[in-house]
């Protein structure tokens, strides 16, 4: 059974294409399009990894991140966090958080397929 990667993000663009990206690598994708449903939809969905923008309306992705790794049988799921490039006070934020991994945007698609990869190859 693939593994499933919920890809949290406001831009439309990055969405779809982290998607397109990772199916082809044979990960199954699911989208949400704020911290808010990237919540709700983590809790319905169970994914296996999560990719979230920092910088989101109506919830912010370190907001969400809290309240997915606080969440019991989320607790474990390893995120990737997508932040500003030199944003400094966000990946200090995003570590603070328990997230697995950052990429600064903006960012080359291979290199967030190879730090899921690689995030997969430790469980």
């Amino acid at each position: 059974m693939p593994l499933k990667v919920l890809i949290v993000d406001d831009d439309n663009g990055i969405r779809k294409l982290l998607g397109r990206f990772l199916d082809r690598e044979g990960f199954t994708t699911i989208e949400a399009e704020n911290g808010l449903e990237g919540v709700e939809t983590a809790k319905k969905e169970q994914p296996d990894l999560i990719i979230m923008d920092v910088m989101m309306p109506q919830m912010d992705g370190l907001t969400a991140a809290r309240l997915i790794k606080f969440y019991k049988p989320l607790s474990e799921v390893p995120i990737i966090f997508l932040t500003a490039k030199d944003a400094d006070k966000e990946i200090e934020l995003a570590e603070a958080t328990r997230a697995e991994a950052y990429v600064t945007k903006p960012f080359d698609v291979r290199q967030v397929i190879d730090v899921v990869k690689s995030l997969f190859e430790k469980v």
